[in-house]
């Protein structure tokens, strides 16, 4: 079964007679709109000379009709690019379009075209047609997300920034308008990680683009490379072996849910706020001398805590909001983890993106030194990269919506960054209200890095974002959905922060047993680190 087939399956178990489940914030269908026909042939779309859209110059190298199927509608599949080098793939569905574009982002260092969304349950919608979709590789050739080889060109790091995904949507839309003979009626951009970091660069610097956007997992992405340097410092011996075995992890991670999963007060083996777990490590060190599966060595002791406290300099200082968050250990091991390629692709990103000749040839990941100065190097060179800026108000003023998400058990960037952002974001906007008026903030209990998590969530943001920009519904709450390890599902009310999940009793896998609780005082959830504007 492709990825896209199981993310229709897993969409319609949100929408089959949930509406009681979530009140007014039950997700339902896409807004029905008129839909519009193609007023030209498909190849036609090929031209023998550039063609500018405003300051965006774009050609179209292929069009072809593309019979569908694994989850798509028959559609014009257009091969594009912006100059200098964005290259961008288009789709534009033969019949059902309802005027509506979506823009995809992509992850890490990009240099390869995508071709779905995250979380993976919004691509349903896409093979319902109404959608013109676009991907681009980010504005460079890479041989895939973690390479940075054409970095070495101060142009194709300004596209990489921010440029290449500001030409792809001005040059897609361009070629929507041709080929249907009217502009899109509303945008929209979804992206997680590196693809978020472009949600929010096009949030703040491109405000006209996108009517809609979610972002989830985009922090500080420069400084969020001290992550991998950090657990890979701490999680590896001095002959590069790894401390933390998955049977290690896994007697770790039941501790933490057993000290921590009631503090919610939900019984339901996740952590809902892994900010309000406390749990030692040392409470699981193996006796003296002993050697049993149940228990942790000293040196797996000392690299928990390490992990669990994040960045710090030798004065005590974070350099980073919090490190990894409670929950997320069975992803501290294999190829992914920071102690497999995850140190190498932040290597890679420091030396040759961000500190291009600066840093000694020889450098590698076990040379970076955690001292405010080092951040502070690293967060000039960054800027360019660096999407934390909290002034929306241009983006908020011409109507636009954004709903941000994070997985609490999130070890690659973290679960207190981007609640540290929305802050600031609250802060910016004159308070929680003023912000919620247009941007809305999700954590995913048990969500991984963008997808799966000790609990597998997986959600519609895109829906809940279309439905605030076409119908003017702000959401309270996004349902989510999981498939546990005993094959059961797990349907979840996910509620915008900082409201509450409150527990009625009954089957803690059912919606209808969770109901809202606003906060009784406001959080702030500001983290103190030298990076913070």
């Amino acid at each position: 079964m492709t990825v896209r087939r199981i993310a229709l399956a897993l969409c319609l178990l949100l929408f089959a007679g949930l509406a009681h489940a979530a009140g007014d914030a039950s997700l339902v269908a896409l807004p029905p709109r008129t839909a519009i026909a193609p007023v030209m042939a498909c190849a036609a779309l090929v031209t023998p000379t550039t063609s500018q859209a405003g300051d965006i110059a774009y050609r179209v190298i292929a069009a072809h009709e593309g019979a569908g199927g694994a989850g798509r509608p028959p559609a014009c599949v257009v091969d594009a690019y912006a100059a200098p080098q964005t290259r961008f793939t288009l789709r534009l569905p033969l019949t059902g379009y309802q005027g509506r574009f979506l823009q995809g982002g992509c992850g890490g260092m990009c240099g390869v075209i995508g071709d779905t969304i995250t979380p993976t349950c919004s691509n349903a919608h896409l093979g319902e047609g109404s959608f013109a979709t676009a991907f681009d590789n980010g504005g460079h050739f890479g041989a895939g997300i973690g390479d940075a080889t054409w970095a070495s060109d101060p142009e194709l790091r300004a596209q990489f920034a921010h440029k290449a995904t500001h030409a792809t949507a001005v040059a897609a839309k361009a070629i929507v308008a041709r080929f249907y003979g009217v502009a899109p009626r509303a945008s929209y951009f979804v992206g997680c990680s590196g693809g978020g970091r472009e949600a929010l660069m096009e949030a703040q610097r491109y405000p006209q683009d996108f009517d809609g956007i979610v972002a989830g997992s985009s922090v500080s992405m420069p400084a969020a490379m001290q992550l991998f340097l950090w657990e890979a410092q701490a999680g590896l011996d001095a002959a590069g072996n790894p401390i933390f075995t998955p049977g290690a992890v896994a007697v770790l991670h039941r501790g933490v849910i057993a000290a921590c999963d009631r503090l919610d007060g939900i019984p339901d083996g996740q952590i809902d706020d892994p900010r309000r777990c406390a749990f030692d490590p040392a409470t699981l060190r193996c006796p003296q001398k002993a050697g049993t599966p149940d228990c942790l060595t000293p040196a797996q002791v000392a690299a928990a805590q390490a992990y669990y406290r994040g960045p710090h300099d030798a004065d005590g200082t974070a350099l980073f909001p919090g490190g990894a968050p409670y929950g997320s250990e069975l992803g501290w091991v294999g190829p992914g983890a920071a102690t497999g390629g995850g140190k190498f692709a932040a290597e890679s990103f420091i030396t040759r993106l961000l500190m291009p000749g600066v840093l000694p040839a020889t450098f590698g990941w076990r040379d970076w030194r955690f001292t405010r100065a080092s951040l502070a190097q690293l967060l000039a060179a960054g800027a360019p990269f660096d999407a934390t800026d909290p002034d929306l108000s241009a983006f908020a003023a011409r109507g636009g919506r954004l709903i941000l998400w994070q997985g609490m058990a999130d070890n690659a960037a973290g679960a207190r960054g981007m609640l540290d952002y929305y802050q600031a974001l609250r802060d910016r906007a004159g308070g929680l209200g003023p912000a919620r008026a247009f941007a809305r903030m999700f954590p995913v209990p048990g969500g991984y890095h963008c997808r799966g998590g000790y609990i597998p969530y997986d959600e519609d943001f895109l829906g809940a974002v279309v439905q605030w920009v076409e119908q003017g519904r702000a959401p309270d709450a996004v349902l989510a959905v999981a498939r546990l390890e005993d094959g059961k599902l797990r349907r979840r009310p996910l509620y915008a922060y900082p409201t509450a999940t409150r527990y009625n009793g009954r089957d803690v896998n059912d919606a209808a047993s969770f109901s809202p609780q606003a906060p009784k005082i406001e959080p702030n959830d500001a983290f103190a680190w030298p990076g913070r504007r």
